[in-house]
């Protein structure tokens, strides 16, 4: 209870300056002597506190004291400040008075300096609201029920013993005794419907030290030889690890990897469409073109899932809405081979040393069969590409994310490529 008065003081003459040890002693409910005690005990710990008597007066800090000079670097402080800031956006904190009162301490003003949030695009709501139920029931020890859906899409009801929530793979499990399937199991909170706290309260149990998905009694894995084209480069770099990626000179990538052989390794290969050729196993080859000649049966022959026409004919020569072709504007649209720039009209093509427009770049970078920076390397290029993204409201993303596209995609250019 003292360390706590302590801290309030401490925070009350950091926002203040100076109070009268009346107006602490009111507030913190103690007497007047408590409160000059307390004084005594932070002059011994280091912090330059002092009395000072007349108009005006009270107790007071040094003008220039503040926390990190005493105890903390500014690097310090903000991981300590980050760290409060996670507990809150996981709903672990009730309140935010403990990171206010600290951002006060470490002279960090302004409100949202820092924002974190490890829900899911779209999930977030529910899964908050999953996260604050599965925390009490944790802490109060009680068991809990709910609908869970797995990967595979079944539908259960589930009772359970919560021990621990994990973060895992960018996404929250809940780690349980399932008294359901007498065994230990995780639960992925966005997945988990209907929760309901259940009466009574969860025995001891030793809960295993490290906890897996459990494998399904067919499980059976495969080893991929997968080759992507460059314009699936940022989604290849996104799923596998640096040591799986082997870049071709066409700019290609090859990947080895492993994977449970099911219907979801089906559903991820099939989206990267054209942009993926399964070298091996051959048979994975066969799956895929058996898959698609159903997607094509679908919207080519007119078959639906249903069975019923939901749509009129389509008629000749129609077109695609123009918005719609930039679903796909990697596929679809011309690049300049040095730069990136789209080539979407005549004039936007740079030219050859006939007079003819050039097939392969844009009119900034090649002009009469030559390149008007002849010496410019990749970097200067993306660095010129970035500084017109910052200048521009960034149409290519935030810096991070437009650098890391670049440095992707650019070698990957005709240009480049040799490079």
């Amino acid at each position: 209870m003292k360390n706590s008065r302590l801290f309030e003081i401490l925070y009350l003459l950091v926002e203040k300056r100076a109070v009268t040890a009346g107006e602490l002693a009111r507030r913190l409910e103690v007497s007047e002597r408590t409160i000059y005690r307390d004084i005594d005990a932070l002059s011994a710990a280091g912090i330059p506190v002092f009395t000072q008597k007349g108009q005006g007066g009270g107790i007071r800090l040094m003008d220039q004291f503040v926390l990190d000079r005493a105890l903390l670097s500014r690097e310090e402080q903000d991981e300590i400040l980050f760290a409060l800031q996670a507990t809150l956006a996981t709903g672990g904190g009730t309140e935010g008075d403990t990171l206010a009162r600290l951002s006060a301490l470490f002279r960090r003003e302004g409100d949202g300096w820092l924002e974190v949030d490890f829900t899911d695009w779209g999930s977030g709501a529910r899964e908050r609201e999953n996260f604050a139920l599965v925390k009490r029931s944790i802490l109060a020890r009680c068991p809990l029920s709910f609908t869970y859906y797995s990967s595979a899409g079944e539908k259960s009801r589930r009772t359970v013993e919560p021990a621990r929530l994990v973060f895992k793979g960018g996404c929250w499990y809940l780690s349980a005794y399932c008294r359901t399937r007498r065994d230990w199991r995780i639960f992925r909170l966005v997945r988990m419907e209907d929760l309901r706290p259940e009466e009574g309260t969860c025995p001891p149990r030793q809960s295993p030290e490290r906890l897996e998905a459990p494998l399904p009694g067919e499980y059976r894995g495969v080893d991929l030889r997968l080759r992507f084209q460059p314009s699936a480069a940022w989604r290849v770099r996104d799923y596998f690890h640096p040591k799986q990626i082997t870049r071709e000179p066409d700019g290609c990538l090859l990947v080895n990897c492993a994977f449970p052989e099911d219907r979801w390794l089906l559903s991820f290969l099939l989206s990267f469409g054209s942009r993926l050729e399964v070298l091996s196993p051959v048979y994975w080859r066969d799956i895929l073109a058996g898959e698609i000649k159903k997607c094509l049966a679908v919207y080519e022959t007119g078959q639906t899932m249903s069975g019923l026409r939901e749509y009129s004919d389509r008629r000749d020569g129609e077109e695609r809405p123009a918005q719609d072709k930039e679903v796909f504007p990697m596929e679809e649209r011309k690049f300049c081979q040095c730069c990136g720039m789209p080539l979407d009209k005549p004039e936007d093509a740079g030219t050859e040393a006939g007079g003819a427009p050039s097939g392969d770049y844009c009119h900034y970078c090649y002009q009469n069969g030559t390149f008007t920076a002849p010496d410019a390397t990749m970097d200067d290029i993306i660095g010129f590409n970035l500084t017109f993204n910052e200048e521009n409201g960034h149409p290519f993303g935030p810096r991070e994310e437009a650098e890391k596209m670049m440095r992707s995609w650019f070698p990957t250019l005709k240009r480049w490529r040799k490079l």
